[in-house]
């Protein structure tokens, strides 16, 4: 029950004993006693609104039938309200119906106790007063109802889309996470090999893959926190570049350290590209080189980039036994065909007669 409505209820059944108190309206001792069975089942309109409708046209069969048809303007004020609650809150359009009928009944028992109408034009304007006094409320309520329904229904949409965005946002950072500890770990671990490889033969000789495993871990530690900077919008993390192709040297870097020969070839003008596109790219030569150090046993790769008018390509293709992702979860191949299908490029990645190839497809247009 809400407080306005028994607000309302309490305020009709006050007016409609003042009028009977002051003689405004007459009536035996039979409308003091329905007086509340008209007036306070209103304040339960909105939960109930066809019994309390068939409530209130009952009272008013009850009421004409015993002591006949009186002149009121709290019950034509309460039978408004019920017609316009049952519009705005029944379930249902046999709810609506059944209403409606429990009013029409009232309606006709109460006009067979008065006089009837004389004339053609008086029974026609009977007829179009009635009609209005049931018509108009029931047809607002239902309005209200409709109108309450699409701010429901676009509310509910914008709620799916807050959690559709949000499950997207879990999940590209989940892949950017994925991707740089990936090649991360995987250039810390050859380095730490080739480093325990130099302190049993020449000590000297370890400092450079050392210097590697701290080269490599600031940036992935610095790529991290721009991920997971970009969760709080904060100034750092605007700043903060995002990896695109312009960066690739310092992955050819990284995989050379490593002991592997990278040859990287460009056909076409390069051109700057769009951010999302950019960084797909840049992912797809990180999860190539990845790949080869974790599990190809290659020695030479091969990074081709090529530029052309509607889109970009690139290739990952080295000599190893043609297990590039063999040995792994697959989550990098996933992630990188999921992000290239995202730009309705095309990704292929399999062995071949000499190693294991990446070959990704992005549209510019």
């Amino acid at each position: 029950m809400a407080v306005p409505d028994l607000a309302l209820a309490l305020a009709l059944l006050v007016a409609k004993v003042a009028l009977l108190a002051t003689g405004v309206q007459s009536g035996p001792w039979l409308a003091y006693a329905l007086a509340p069975v008209w007036t306070l089942p209103v304040a339960w309109r909105r939960r109930y609104p066809v019994t309390v409708i068939a409530i209130v046209a009952a009272v008013d069969v009850v009421e004409v039938t015993a002591s006949g048809y009186r002149d009121s303007a709290v019950v034509l004020v309460t039978l408004l309200i019920v017609l316009y609650s049952l519009g705005a809150h029944a379930a249902d359009a046999r709810s609506i119906a059944v209403g409606v009928a429990a009013a029409v009944v009232a309606t006709a028992v109460a006009q067979n106790a008065q006089p009837a109408p004389r004339t053609f034009t008086g029974w026609l304007s009977l007829v179009a007063g009635l009609a209005a006094a049931m018509v108009v409320p029931l047809a607002l309520g239902i309005a209200m109802r409709q109108q309450r329904l699409r701010v429901d229904a676009l509310e509910r949409e914008r709620d799916e889309r807050a959690r559709t965005a949000v499950a997207e946002e879990r999940t590209r950072i989940a892949r950017e996470l994925h991707d740089e500890v990936a090649h991360a770990m995987s250039v810390i671990a050859v380095q730490a090999d080739a480093a325990e490889g130099a302190l049993a033969h020449d000590p000297a000789l370890v400092e450079r893959p050392l210097v590697a495993i701290r080269e490599t871990a600031r940036a992935a530690l610095g790529d991290m926190r721009r991920v997971l900077g970009a969760l709080g919008e904060g100034d750092e993390a605007a700043l903060a570049p995002e990896p695109g192709l312009a960066r690739i040297g310092s992955l050819v870097e990284q995989a050379r350290a490593g002991g592997l020969d990278v040859v990287v070839r460009v056909a076409g003008e390069p051109q700057p590209l769009p951010p999302a596109l950019d960084v797909a790219a840049y992912r797809v030569v990180q999860e190539g080189l990845t790949n080869v150090r974790k599990h190809a046993a290659a020695r030479r790769v091969e990074v081709a980039i090529s530029y052309r008018s509607d889109a970009i390509s690139i290739e990952v293709d080295d000599d190893g036994d043609g297990s590039g992702a063999g040995g792994g979860s697959g989550r990098g191949l996933a992630g990188i065909r999921e992000r290239v299908a995202l730009l309705r490029g095309d990704f292929v990645a399999g062995p071949h007669a000499g190693g294991f190839a990446l070959r990704a497809t992005l549209p510019l247009t």
